[in-house]
């Protein structure tokens, strides 16, 4: 009889990734509580990256 959570902790189409740990007090911990406050802010980036009024679309995209 097989059990079910076995062949979906087993699977071999995916890869576990590990949750990434930073330490407190470094520098690439306040640079991962920057990424997630500005992640989870809630900006639309529609209007983050829409044209300004009075500039031209290919300059805009190059």
């Amino acid at each position: 009889m097989s059990n079910p959570f076995l062949k979906q902790v087993f699977n071999k189409d995916k890869t576990f990734r590990p949750k990434r740990k930073f330490e407190p007090g470094t520098q690439r911990f306040e640079l991962h509580k920057k990424a997630q406050a500005s992640l989870n802010a809630g900006l639309d980036l529609r209007l983050a990256v829409q044209l300004p009024p009075g500039e031209d679309l290919n300059d805009w995209v190059a």
